[in-house]
């Protein structure tokens, strides 16, 4: 920002003709989100309400006028918003695009920054130049708390009003609201040229005046941010990379903001900064109280690794201290120190808390997971084999951060559950059908859909399958319906009927009316229809996989809820959807 007249930029609410003085549309700006939040926060204790009703009448079909239409207006919703058009699915490895509900949001944020900046802001003249410049300028500076807001991993106030606590979601936000802050940003430095009138001058001004020198930097250190080192395959695959990028590179945008900023605009930043040093510090706390202990690090990891060498398996007994407590579906972040140090990774918790361990099942790609496939096949290739089916063992001391993440909504408030998962992502579902399995409630169906490419990868999951089962064969009375449908892309690795030799074979063979195997890839709205078809009540469904699934799955939901429309008045046949994906 430059100096001229900044000092009455900001104090007062309007000017003589009634327009906002630019300082005061920082606070209009938080009126509007700030009832946004208000508002968010009512439809979340509404959803909580009715799930606290269905789980004590374990019935999950509303029965009030105020639930049925509940029922209705959510159905209706999701229709509009879940989808994604395909046509714009092409390129999911390089852009992706959003659900139509979160481009609505995004879209209506861009109009508020804009509709807020030509808000009673006449600019057809020079001398109004100056003062859409600092409109831009307190814009922007309004944006940093939301920012951090969106990006924080402990204090995730958002997450606790809106209930949404998935992390992909919440770094869509934080990068499109970050991409808000650069548009107004731009601004700020466009109508600053355009107050400059000549190019010379301009020129001038960057070699005599340094708050000039400074505003440039504070645009190119953002813009680098936003833009250049945050573009998705960087993100995608040298994530550790963009990271350490992006710490220092916020570090560097704050001082030079500070520097080119007056003092009395300095709140919003200062309120920005004090999040993030919050929440680190929080996370660090709660790190070291969770792991530390007099002798050293609290927990150790069985690491094994399996035969076909590409998925490891993670189990970390729990101590009897109880710090760590988990939800299903929730993910924690591992760091092992002995093989990558100052390095951590989220994987999701396979493992039920009353397992008193966490296990994990892991696909070894590259980087951290790729490590520790190595150093386990190295160290541990000469001990003694408890399985078959494993290459090597190796026990190593683990940090773990967390849990995060995690449904808004319990599964057993549901009549019906279907987790639609593909490769490592049966992690979650299996998590989620445990659950259920063990604490019903409404709910009377409970279906996976796990789609692998090869029979083998089954062998990982072994141990889930056989705890399914036997949960289901230790509540013999009960009226819930559990089928597992595992569709082997790759059907030539299915083994040959009468050829079951592994215990895995003999266990699947035993147990067809639970567990099928099923060769080739499924139709996914067939499967849904089928379970919302004998749902008699709203069905929850779990989708933990690529981005294109889950953007399949919600397409195919918002078709069925369309064609039921008639029926959503009712409670039955509505659905919710909610998606884990393996993509940042």
């Amino acid at each position: 920002m430059a100096r001229y007249n900044f000092a009455n930029m900001g104090d007062g609410r309007f000017n003589p003709d009634g327009s906002p003085r630019p300082g005061y549309l920082a606070k209009m700006y938080w009126a509007v989100i700030g009832g946004f939040l208000c508002a968010a926060l009512l439809l979340r204790l509404c959803d909580i309400g009715l799930g606290l009703q269905r789980k004590r009448r374990k019935n999950a079909r509303p029965k009030f006028v105020l639930t049925r239409l509940h029922a209705t207006f959510t159905s209706i919703a999701r229709v509009v918003t879940y989808p994604t058009p395909p046509f714009l699915q092409r390129y999911p490895g390089f852009v992706y695009f959003p659900s139509v509900g979160r481009m609505l949001l995004v879209l209506s944020y861009i109009c508020l920054l804009i509709g807020l900046f030509f808000y009673r802001n006449p600019i057809s003249k020079s001398r109004s130049w100056e003062n859409a410049a600092y409109r831009a300028a307190w814009l922007s500076i309004a944006q940093l708390p939301l920012v951090v807001l969106l990006s924080v991993k402990r204090l995730s106030i958002i997450s606790l009003i809106t209930g949404s606590t998935s992390s992909v979601t919440l770094n869509f936000f934080h990068r499109w609201v970050a991409r808000g802050l650069l548009l107004t940003a731009t601004l700020h430095m466009f109508y600053m040229m355009r107050y400059y009138a000549s190019f010379e001058f301009l020129v001038l001004q960057l070699k005599t005046d340094i708050l000039t020198r400074r505003g440039v930097g504070t645009w190119s250190v953002l813009a680098w941010i936003v833009v250049l080192s945050s573009f998705r395959p960087i993100r995608h695959y040298a994530f550790e990379l963009f990271f350490a990028n992006h710490v220092v590179s916020i570090i560097a945008f704050f001082i030079v903001l500070m520097k080119h900023t007056p003092s009395y605009a300095h709140v919003y930043i200062w309120i920005a900064i004090a999040i993030w040093i919050a929440d680190v510090t929080l996370r660090w706390v709660l790190i070291l109280a969770n792991n530390a202990s007099p002798s050293g690090l609290r927990y150790r990891a069985s690491v094994s690794v399996m035969q076909d060498e590409r998925a490891l398996t993670v189990e970390i007994p729990m101590t009897s201290v109880g710090l760590l407590k988990w939800t299903p579906g929730q993910f924690v972040r591992l760091s092992f120190p002995t093989v990558a140090p100052l390095t951590s990774h989220p994987f999701t918790i396979s493992s039920l808390p009353q397992d008193n361990k966490m296990h994990f099942v892991i696909r070894a790609k590259s980087g951290f997971t790729k490590r520790i496939l190595k150093k386990t096949l190295s160290i541990g290739a000469d001990l003694e084999k408890q399985d078959d089916n494993l290459a090597a063992t190796a026990t190593y001391p683990v940090i773990i951060d967390g849990p995060y993440g995690g449904p808004s909504r319990s599964w057993n408030q549901f009549h019906a559950v279907l987790s639609v998962v593909c490769g490592i992502g049966a992690t979650y579902g299996f998590s989620v059908l445990r659950d259920v399995c063990r604490d019903k409630r409404a709910v009377r169906t409970l279906q996976l859909v796990w789609i692998v490419r090869n029979y083998r990868d089954i062998f990982a999951f072994q141990v889930h399958l056989e705890q399914i089962v036997k949960a289901r064969e230790a509540d013999s009375t009960s009226d819930l319906s559990v089928l597992i449908q595992v569709f082997v892309s790759d059907s030539s690795t299915i083994p040959s009927i009468g050829t079951h030799q592994a215990d895995l074979d003999g266990f699947l063979a035993r147990h067809v009316d639970v567990i099928q195997v099923i060769p080739g890839k499924p139709v996914i709205r067939e499967l849904i229809r089928g379970v919302l078809d004998r749902a008699d009540g709203e069905t929850g469904i779990a989708v933990c996989g690529s981005q294109k699934l889950s953007a399949d799955v919600k397409n195919d939901v918002a078709v069925l809820l369309d064609a039921r429309a008639a029926h959503t008045g009712s409670g039955a046949q509505g659905c919710w959807v909610h998606s884990e994906q393996f993509e940042v």
